[in-house]
């Protein structure tokens, strides 16, 4: 009997440290997030896709509607590790950096963005922040 306690113990304890770890391994920056970011002077709604490279990279796209049409753009990670990364931005107005900072469960980030000009990058100062989204994209 005693055996037989032991071993539904040992089975218990397995199956709940699966559970818990495959619940960090999920964990992950890709995903589809909607927000806000600082464009043209005024808060836009700003929809961010996120995707994981082989290489652990993160790329992806966004768009955005303005009063003067729809804005779309492309991100390619610079370099980070972990829930703070360092994207970098093009679309129709040039490029520039996107400085993200997840939670720790990756539902939510807060990010600054800033613009290049004749090579040299400003400091990102605008607001793009973004949460987890469902239901029908932008277009």
């Amino acid at each position: 009997m005693m055996n037989v306690r032991v071993f539904a113990f040992a089975l218990v304890a397995i199956a709940s440290y699966g559970f818990a770890t495959n619940g960090g391994l999920a964990a992950s920056p890709a995903g589809r997030f909607c927000g806000e970011m600082i464009s043209s002077g005024d808060y836009q709604d700003v929809e961010t896709l996120l995707n994981i490279g082989r290489d652990g990279r993160i790329t992806g796209a966004y768009e955005l509607d303005e009063p003067g049409g729809r804005v779309e753009g492309t991100l390619t990670e610079k370099d980070g590790t972990g829930t703070s990364r360092t994207l970098v931005w093009a679309d129709k107005y040039g490029t520039g950096t996107l400085d993200l900072h997840f939670s720790d469960d990756y539902q939510e980030f807060q990010g600054r963005w800033g613009a290049s000009t004749n090579g040299r990058s400003e400091a990102p100062s605008h607001s793009w922040n973004g949460i987890r989204c469902s239901g029908p994209a932008m277009r």
